[in-house]
């Protein structure tokens, strides 16, 4: 069965969906796109809420120095400084848009 994705993001750099069935997310962030599972995909927004809480003031901000594991093995994304707060921002929208639709779940449950 295919997955029926529900969008949580959409922005320049690119999306994030949950499918309606298995509960999967997918992002796609610049060149990359990942599929995961919940468990997943909540550890891989801890990364990137940790890694974007360092300051990284002494170095060049072009550089790609912020690695951020995924679930594969060996295959990690490597990010600058500003792609690290644009991930960050696109994960943070996503999660306040899964906090509206469970609330909204709930006013329909009643």
């Amino acid at each position: 069965m295919a997955c029926d994705f529900q969008s949580l993001y959409y922005g320049e750099d690119g999306y994030v969906a949950r499918c309606k069935q298995c509960g999967h997310y997918q992002i796609a962030f610049i060149s990359t796109m990942l599929t995961l599972s919940s468990a997943d995909f909540h550890i891989f927004c801890k990364q990137v809420n940790y890694k974007a809480g360092q300051t990284y003031t002494n170095v060049n901000h072009d550089s790609k120095i912020i690695m951020i594991a995924t679930p594969a093995q060996d295959v990690n994304l490597i990010l600058t400084p500003a792609e690290l707060a644009r991930l960050h921002k696109a994960l943070e929208e996503a999660d306040s848009e899964i906090k509206a639709q469970e609330l909204l779940c709930l006013f329909k449950a009643e």
